[in-house]
């Protein structure tokens, strides 16, 4: 290219916001000054917006490697750039968009657009399953040796496992028989909402299941097995855009909801109750604002709620706020009691990604308050936080699409002032897609295990830990933006995926699976059944929310410990002997 041909780069914004490139040469020049775009792709903000770095040394690209926010380069503001005085001063391009107009620049104005491939979702990495059956052999986790199960003997058959519970009574536990039956697919739909469920979940006595809707409507069933009977339809106290949470007491007596306002609201469950809801005010004066997460106290007596960056501590007897922190720097989307005959440690996650540990005997009060401990791990904000109950485990959800096992006593020190430092993405889980390397694991992680697999975008999707008398809380389990509900073994691997749009396809008798997301999932304290709220979020359908119930079904409920192990190779089952009687 002659240094005498100005070939000048112009910068433009579109009606998007996004930045458009192009370079136009002189009209002497002898391409006679046809111009050509260069087009930066809305989806790969992530390559262009930070300057790279080669943290492994090994000056390649690869999943190790990050990018970094850079500083305002002084070219952003409108102002062309003279690509000859660009090359003439030795300046290296600094940014992705500059490369591609150098080089435009060398092949000639008049060839075609250079585009960059869009960076495809990258694949869940293998999880660490060393780790996990570290955990599941700690006997924290259910019974070490759940059930026995003869080699190569029927694997899927429950009747050739209690067939063997007769024959070998010592080596089965009757009791751990459960752990390994897992709902299953076909699930059925319950029931239809006019609008989308945003939670539900079972009474801590499994008696009753309640949920509450984005119309503004709860609706308490009772149950008969497995069965969901709805006994009441309760209208919510008006708020802002939906009820965002709910709490049954742990003697089914009381309900508490919560809306996009600083107002708690109590209700009675018993369906000749009063139709009475009492608010509860937990506005302070220090910036208060809606309300994300609730929950009950073991003894029913307090409240606990997470808000704007606040955390809330409410006696439900004298009607005040006992406690108000500063909790986080950003919305805390999820709160929750480490124990549930006890209100003394709490957790709370929110978009600031980090969990954070509180001791109420020891947070202080406003601007003093200090969490007894951080977590580190989530590179994205948290939507939800789940306790396993025995003051040691909890569980969290992320927007950066991974669901992460904590273990309080690898927790940094709520004074630590060097915490590990977490780079903002900008990232809004609103939209259809997350760019991320889901192998992207943050500086000083200090969870004990991963999962991936399924997907949160567009709403904040709820993981638990699956039942302590049935399964040992051996699982964790998930809700799902591609409408599916997510089982996970300990060691990270997925047990199973239930698939509630295809529940509802049947249901309405329509060619095409509607386009639902799981938000929210629980599991029968007792009973081998998963029911989960669902709802079509951004979209118009035929089917816009509902409840789906998924249950244990002979022909695939039985979590296999062979799973290596083709049903061709299988020995087949005994054959059952026939019984003659003589009359004498």
């Amino acid at each position: 290219m002659n240094n005498n041909e100005k070939n000048t780069v112009f910068m433009e914004e579109d009606d998007n916001g996004d930045e458009d490139y192009y370079f136009s040469e002189d009209e002497d020049s002898e391409e006679g000054g046809e111009n050509t775009r260069v087009e930066k792709e809305g989806d790969e903000e992530e390559d262009d917006d930070g300057e790279y770095i080669d943290e492994n040394g090994d000056g390649e690209d690869d999943e190790d490697d990050d990018y970094y926010e850079d500083e305002p380069d002084d070219d952003d503001d409108g102002s062309a750039i003279d690509i000859a005085q660009f090359l003439n001063a030795g300046v290296q391009p600094a940014r992705v968009h500059q490369l591609l107009a150098l080089i435009q620049a060398f092949h000639g104005s008049a060839g075609y657009p250079v585009r960059r491939r869009p960076r495809t979702p990258s694949p869940p990495p293998e999880p660490d399953r060393e780790r996990g059956n570290e955990l599941l052999n700690s006997g924290e986790f259910g019974r070490v040796n759940s059930a026995y199960v003869p080699p190569r003997e029927n694997k899927r058959n429950v009747a050739g496992r209690l067939w063997m519970r007769e024959l070998k009574p010592r080596s089965v536990n009757p009791l751990a028989l459960g752990e390994s039956i897992l709902p299953s697919d076909p699930g059925k739909v319950v029931d239809e909402y006019e609008d989308s469920a945003y939670s539900g979940q079972y009474s801590e006595d499994g008696s009753l299941f309640a949920t509450c809707d984005k119309d503004f409507k709860l609706r308490i069933y009772k149950t008969a097995g497995d069965k969901l009977i709805r006994d009441r339809v309760i209208q919510g106290s008006p708020g802002r855009w939906t009820i965002t949470d709910h709490n049954l007491s742990l003697d089914n007596h009381w309900l508490i909801y919560s809306s996009i306002t600083p107002y708690v609201y109590l209700t009675r469950t018993a369906a000749d109750a009063p139709k009475t809801h009492h608010q509860l005010d937990f506005s302070t004066g220090e910036g208060d604002g809606g309300l994300w997460s609730i929950r009950f106290s073991g003894d029913g007596r307090e409240i606990v709620a997470g808000g704007r960056g606040r955390i809330y501590v409410y006696d439900i007897e004298s009607r005040t706020v006992i406690h108000s922190v500063n909790a986080h720097t950003n919305d805390v989307n999820a709160v929750c009691f480490a124990e549930p005959t006890s209100s003394q440690v709490l957790f709370s996650g929110s978009d600031d990604r980090l969990v954070k540990v509180w001791d109420r005997r020891s947070m202080g009060t406003g601007a003093n308050c200090t969490p007894s401990g951080v977590l580190v791990g989530h590179s994205e904000g948290i939507t939800y936080v789940t306790s396993k109950g025995d003051n040691r485990y909890l569980a969290s959800n992320g927007k950066d699409q991974k669901m992460l096992l904590w273990d309080l006593r690898k927790m940094y020190s709520g004074q630590d002032r060097k915490l590990p430092r977490i780079r903002d993405t900008g990232f809004d889980y609103r939209q259809g897609y997350y760019p991320g390397r889901r192998s992207y694991k943050v500086p000083g992680d200090c969870s004990v295990m991963t999962f991936q697999g399924h997907s949160v975008l567009k709403t904040l999707i709820r993981c638990h830990f699956s039942p302590v008398h049935s399964t040992g809380q051996r699982y964790l389990y998930t809700g799902s933006s591609d409408g599916k509900v997510y089982i996970y073994r300990l060691d990270g691997t997925l047990a199973r995926t239930l698939d509630t749009c295809a529940a509802f396809q049947r249901y309405a008798k329509v060619h095409d699976p509607p386009s639902l997301i799981a938000r929210d999932v629980s599991w029968h304290p007792y009973h081998p059944t998963i029911t989960s709220s669902v709802g079509s979020w951004y979209t118009s359908h035929d089917v816009e929310g509902g409840i789906v119930q998924h249950s244990f079904t002979r022909n695939d409920g039985i979590e296999s410990d062979h799973s290596d192990v083709s049903d061709a190779e299988l020995r087949p089952a005994p054959p059952l002997r026939r019984r003659f009687r003589f009359a004498f």
